[in-house]
């Protein structure tokens, strides 16, 4: 009320607003703004008063979206997508630092924002500068995407092709465009549920291109038909909608048996154990993240959460995967009696990055958020 009462009084005054006063800082050049597939329409200050080293990227690529089995219903096919990019403090001021850069995968029905809201990720509060000095990258992924080629289409005729954006094109354009570390031991990758799974996937699919690894209530597998369901159900509720974009559409959504919709988007289900993590760690595609890979889960009263979004199906899976690695490494495994809540996840991304870039990685992993470390189940770490 105080910050809405000041604001009136200065247009009462004809005072500037705090934003006029404070008019944010340019947005840095960039030298390869239209490259490796990407067309780049707007670069800007992401105007967040509270931090001013935040930026937006709004760009198109042919992989978002592609023609397939028809006509396309939209014109053009391709939908601009944006990329949010937190600089570090001294970004601008010391050009020849080359820093490490982490990108940070959105959850399921999210967007490229939902990471710096300050009622989800708020990365502002989370994300410890004096330990991690870098640049934090969050692209879209699509309402549910699954950070996949998806390998059927939209009612609309049209598909996605969310892992060939990311790794392919956006991956080699932020290196062309900011003062990176560019290879493996500059880039560290993380995600929230549907991008936990992403981050899961690309490590493995790109290993030499990471070399950290964190999954936040990340799916590892589709063999349980409660996981095959979340992917069918997410079709029918936004298919290929990305933030805005298709949201009232009916054309951006898959129809079909579950099966035929969860096929649309990872293709045949006889390749699925292939493509899922758990299927990935028994082919050794993790060897190379010892010490650097990490896992977090609720859900280990077995309780689940109240809105039936099943963290206790999230331990089980989160389980298994931890198995199957064991017989190459000792993964970091954070799980408690937690939830599928921001309230989780942001403590889970705190341990991440002192696991990550700290001195001293943490002995023990954080609490559970705002219940703290309550319940009959403590948080140990794997």
């Amino acid at each position: 009320m105080f910050a809405v009462a000041v604001a009136l009084v200065a247009a009462v005054l004809g005072l500037p607003t705090r934003a006029q006063a404070f008019p944010p800082p340019p947005a840095p050049p960039l030298p390869a703004a239209n490259s490796h597939g990407i067309t780049l329409t707007q670069w800007t200050n992401s105007n967040l008063l509270s931090d001013r080293r935040m930026f937006d990227a709004t760009m198109t690529t042919s992989a978002i979206m592609r023609p397939r089995g028809g006509t396309p219903s939209i014109d053009p096919v391709e939908v601009p997508v944006k990329v949010r990019i937190w600089l570090p403090d001294d970004y601008v001021n010391d050009p020849a630092e080359a820093y490490p850069v982490l990108y940070l995968l959105h959850g399921g029905f999210g967007d490229f924002e939902q990471w710096s809201k300050s009622d989800a990720g708020d990365i502002l509060n989370t994300i410890d500068r004096r330990t991690f000095k870098g640049i934090v990258v969050m692209p879209e992924g699509g309402k549910a995407g699954w950070y996949t080629d998806w390998a059927g289409q939209t009612r609309g005729n049209f598909a996605p092709q969310w892992e060939t954006f990311h790794l392919r094109q956006l991956v080699p354009w932020i290196d062309a465009n900011f003062n990176t570390v560019d290879n493996r031991s500059g880039r560290a990758i993380a995600g929230v549920s549907m991008g936990g799974l992403g981050a899961l996937r690309y490590a493995a699919d790109l290993r030499d291109e990471f070399s950290a690894v964190g999954a936040f209530s990340g799916g590892t597998t589709l063999a349980d038909d409660r996981a095959l369901n979340r992917v069918a159900d997410s079709m029918l509720g936004y298919g290929a909608a990305t933030s805005w974009n298709g949201l009232a559409d009916p054309n951006y959504r898959v129809f079909g048996t579950p099966l035929e919709r969860a096929e649309a988007v990872y293709g045949p289900q006889a390749n699925w154990t292939a493509i899922t993590p758990v299927g990935m760690a028994a082919a050794g595609k993790y060897a190379g993240y010892a010490g650097k890979f990490a896992m977090y889960s609720g859900g280990a009263n077995g309780q689940g959460v109240p809105s039936g979004q099943g963290e206790s199906d999230i331990k089980t899976w989160n389980d298994g995967l931890r198995t199957v690695i064991g017989g190459s490494f000792t993964p970091r495994y954070c799980t408690g009696p937690g939830e599928h809540t921001w309230d989780y996840w942001r403590n889970d991304l705190r341990d991440f990055v002192q696991y990550v870039y700290g001195s001293t990685p943490p002995a023990h992993c954080t609490e559970n958020g705002r219940a703290g470390n309550t319940g009959n189940v403590p948080w140990v770490a794997g």
